[in-house]
């Protein structure tokens, strides 16, 4: 009896946590469609690389993206780390984890605002929308711009401050502007596809320090440019 009243009072004392927090801590799950722009690339080879499901661990600090990629290398993760400023790449059938500064920039921001009076319902609450628009500077990469509509919900507040530095694709002046995670992102990437990923499901929870442990994939870290 009394290893289930402290069972009890451990479940009621993380839940309080969980509420008192000022910024959203938790599980969001994505569906991901897409459209092609070019007959070259079908829709079946987009789900393959980029996959159709993708799963977000958040805490205020840092974030991690796992998506379910099926190509040659399986699954990819993503481990942005605002607090150390560094993002690792890590791909489940590769024996390295790529590492780059989080502040690297490589699109030119076109332009970012809220778009008044857009919303759309998703899972019960009204979500207000604004437009991200970059532009690619890097001769590497196939896409020329990217232009995003990113609908976001003001319930599930993130720390604009711990944000400032995270210029990868300019998420730092998406996230200056909602202030909130996102929740649909309609995109555009020029000149190959279309896709929009949308969240099915959202789990405020305290998210464990472990899971952003980069040793524990126990690979070779390569820094690159």
């Amino acid at each position: 009896m009394q290893q289930y009243s402290l069972s009890i009072l451990f479940t009621l004392t993380t839940l309080l946590n969980i509420q008192s927090q000022e910024y959203f801590e938790g599980e969001v799950h994505f569906k991901t469609t897409y459209e092609t722009l070019v007959e070259s690339v079908p829709n079946e080879l987009l789900i393959q690389e980029f996959g159709d499901s993708l799963v977000g661990y958040v805490q205020e600090h840092r974030y991690i993206m796992k998506s379910n990629t099926r190509g040659a290398s399986g699954e990819q993760t993503l481990l942005m780390l605002m607090d150390e400023n560094l993002v690792y790449f890590v791909q489940e059938k590769s024996d390295t984890i790529y590492r780059y500064p989080i502040n690297q920039v490589k699109e030119e921001l076109l332009e970012v605002h809220k778009i008044k009076d857009e919303t759309k319902v998703i899972l019960g609450d009204v979500c207000p929308a604004l437009v991200l628009n970059t532009k690619n500077v890097d001769p590497e990469n196939p896409f020329t711009v990217t232009l995003g509509k990113y609908y976001y919900n003001p319930k599930y507040k993130l720390n604009k401050e711990a944000y400032k530095n995270h210029k990868s694709g300019h998420w730092n002046a998406f996230v200056n502007e909602s202030g909130a995670i996102s929740v649909r992102n309609e995109v555009r990437h020029e000149p190959i596809y279309k896709s929009v990923m949308e969240a099915y499901l959202i789990l405020p929870k305290e998210i464990p320090d472990e899971l952003f442990n980069i040793d524990r994939y126990n690979k070779i870290i390569v820094d690159i440019e």
